[in-house]
């Protein structure tokens, strides 16, 4: 693409940069200039126009939209692009729109010509809503440019969709503590507050439980209500916490598989946590709840209620521009719709999350073996996340922990799940529940990838998605290179709970012997691709 101001005597072929208006015709940006074009542009005293000439490496704007467009648009939701080539994206079914604020800032730090607003996440919609539109402020993009914002964009799910709401069943645990009129109508305001916001949203109240402000008290309760399948249990303070370590979250991290959200910075309603012990939602609302107006606090309720899992890396908060308005799409566009996938994945092939390890701190390789600056330039541990994401797995997880800010610059621009893991000098095994445990259910197995092996490809590990058969409950898979049980592993959900990656002495590991029986192997020749990078020769091999 050479862009540049051109004479009009040489500008035949060019796309228009701008809109010109002569009289009552237009010339878009975008237009490309004919030779009665030049002609005309002449006779009104135009002698220069800024604009580009195409290569063959360049792509139109309205070709590069609707490639960009399926990539963003995930489950009951369409897109159409309009006649100033802006792409409107529309809710194909009633329900709440879903997407993640810090994900759509990722999106538009992807490209300084490309530009995504949405309407607020979590806002309920009707079918026929625009919720967001997308623009490409250039009339042409480099083919390598398309083929970046895809790639980055691959190592996750869908970046928009329309959830459709659904019944939960949902109860109020009351944490008492003088338990008098005052107490018990300061409850009533909370919980008034909580029925009028959210019983749109599918949530049925049909039960409470109360608890002395104990820590042992809170926690039985807490206990029965997932013991009676409770979807989502909120739990009403009669005291605002006073720090990350009061009574109500020290009770939650006694018992609680996930801990999502531990700190809230929102002056007076900071004592907002937000937890998951198996298939119930605990959410802690804050002291002051029923009595401050917070859009914010009751966004981060409604992406906790219409999760699927909850993990920490979904509640970063960070803003992203919003459209200021719903709309309904012109009815000259809606033929024009083109539907998203429905989101239902094929029978017979199975649906392989990755789980990247990358929070240790590597010892024996003498240094920060994943930081590593390879021939390419990337760190090592960057190449088995970019081999990840080209990969049939998805979604990807990374686990990081020593470094985790170093890493974090280069991840920034991957739309793919971080997971910081605080206890990575506990050992791999904290980091690989911690992956596993942030799973979506709609994945069949999980691929645990150590980030030291820089040099195995995306087909190397589509092989081993293929070996995985999803109509078989227990399995594992992993590389058996001529004799020798390697790295990366797939572990059906099954089997989470026994999930390890394979070891130097994996010949004396039990869980390997355990599970021998529906071990699939995949045969690997070049023992190059399975080079695990422990000590300081085998750095100097990357």
């Amino acid at each position: 693409m050479q862009i540049a101001e051109y004479d009009i005597n040489s500008a035949e072929g060019a796309y228009l940069f701008a809109d010109y208006k002569l009289d009552n015709k237009t010339y878009k940006q975008g237009h490309v200039l004919s030779p009665e074009d030049i002609i005309i542009f002449k006779m009104y005293g135009i002698k220069r126009v800024y604009g580009a000439f195409a290569s063959e490496d360049d792509m139109d704007k309205q070709t590069a939209l609707g490639i960009i467009a399926a990539k963003i648009c995930g489950t009951n939701t369409a897109y159409a692009i309009a006649e100033d080539d802006e792409v409107k994206i529309v809710a194909n079914a009633d329900g709440a729109f879903v997407s993640s604020q810090e994900r759509i800032r990722k999106f538009n730090n992807l490209h300084l010509d490309l530009i995504l607003n949405t309407i607020p996440p979590f806002s309920k919609v009707s079918k026929g809503d625009v919720v967001a539109k997308l623009e490409l402020s250039a009339p042409l993009i480099t083919q390598d440019a398309v083929n970046d914002i895809v790639f980055s964009l691959s190592g996750n799910t869908s970046l928009l969709k329309i959830e459709k709401i659904r019944t939960q069943k949902t109860a109020l645990l009351y944490t008492k503590i003088l338990d008098d009129v005052a107490e018990n109508q300061h409850f009533t305001t909370q919980a008034t507050k909580l029925v009028s916001v959210f019983s749109e949203y599918g949530l049925e109240f049909s039960k409470e439980y109360s608890a002395l402000y104990y820590q042992k008290e809170i926690v039985d309760r807490i206990l029965d209500a997932v013991d009676d399948n409770l979807d989502i249990l909120f739990v009403l303070s009669g005291s605002k916490s006073g720090c990350s370590n009061d009574v109500l979250p020290s009770s939650l991290r006694q018992i609680v598989d996930v801990f999502a959200l531990e700190h809230f910075p929102q002056v007076g309603l900071s004592d907002l946590f937000i937890a998951q012990k198996r298939q119930t939602k605990i959410i802690i609302l804050p002291y002051n709840y029923g009595y401050m107006a917070s859009e914010c606090i009751d966004d981060i309720i409604k992406q906790s209620v219409l999760s699927e899992k909850l993990i920490s890396s979904d509640f970063k908060n960070i803003s992203s521009c919003s459209l200021t308005e719903k709309n309904k799409l012109s009815k000259q566009y809606i033929s024009q719709l083109i539907a998203a996938p429905s989101g239902v994945t094929s029978n017979k092939k199975a649906d392989i999350a990755a789980v990247i390890l990358a929070a240790g701190i590597g010892s024996r390789s003498g240094r920060n073996k994943l930081m590593v600056e390879t021939k390419d330039g990337d760190p090592l541990f960057l190449k088995s996340v970019k081999t990840a994401i080209s990969s049939n797995a998805c979604p990807v997880f990374i686990i990081t922990g020593y470094h985790h800010e170093e890493m974090m610059k280069y991840l920034d621009k991957l739309d793919v799940n971080v997971i910081h893991n605080p206890a990575y000098r506990s050992g791999i095994k904290t980091s690989i529940d911690l992956g596993l445990k942030s799973v979506p259910d709609f994945c069949d197995g999980a691929m645990l990838i150590p980030a030291d092996m820089p040099n195995l490809e995306a087909s190397d590990l589509n092989k081993l998605i293929s070996s995985f058969k999803k109509t078989e409950e227990n399995q594992l898979c992993m590389f058996n290179c001529k004799g020798v049980k390697h790295n990366p592993v797939i572990w059906s959900k099954s089997l989470y709970s026994k999930a390890d990656i394979v070891p130097e002495n994996s010949h004396l590991r039990a869980v390997f012997v355990e599970h021998s029986d529906y071990t699939n192997f995949v045969n690997i020749k070049d023992t190059n691709k399975v080079l695990d990078v422990n000590y300081p020769s085998d750095i100097e091999k990357v």
